[in-house]
């Protein structure tokens, strides 16, 4: 018997320096190359800038940074994901992160979907998976989107 083709979802996976981050591809509103962002000093550990994105100002995070509780290192980033919010009770219509290479459109069942045992638990994640050889934050993002909306 055939698979259904309604039991793959299509993803992006999107690298970022240590991991990839697993999303489903209505998730992603644009990948661009890195540009100039407008940085502030004052923000928290994660917040890597903003960017001006058809007219209004993104906050642009270091997803690995706020996971892990460790400075951004984003500055080798070589393309910028902009990521459409999903609580708009918050306000956030978009926000970006910055990438390492570019994002892969892959379709995925949970047959394929292995998750990754020895993980320290964090709130912005569900949980990390095995894909392949690779290890993929399936995030939280209305816990993400909630922590951007209190730093703006």
């Amino acid at each position: 018997m055939a698979d259904n083709a309604t039991d793959f979802i299509p993803c992006m996976l999107i690298p970022l320096q240590q991991h990839y981050l697993l999303l489903p591809n209505t998730t992603i509103a644009e990948v661009i190359p890195m540009p100039r962002l407008t940085l502030d000093d004052s923000k928290t550990h994660y917040w890597v800038g903003q960017y001006n994105w058809n007219s209004q100002q993104l906050p642009v995070i270091d997803l690995e940074s706020l996971v892990e509780g460790n400075p951004s290192k984003s500055a080798e980033a070589n393309k910028l994901c902009i990521l459409h919010g999903i609580n708009s009770d918050l306000g956030i219509t978009a926000y970006a992160l910055p990438c390492y290479g570019a994002p892969q459109l892959i379709h995925l069942n949970e047959d394929a979907l292995k998750l990754v045992s020895d993980t320290e638990d964090s709130e912005f994640l569900h949980c990390q998976i095995h894909i392949g050889n690779k290890v993929a934050y399936i995030p939280n993002l209305d816990t993400i989107e909630t922590t951007i909306s209190q730093q703006q």
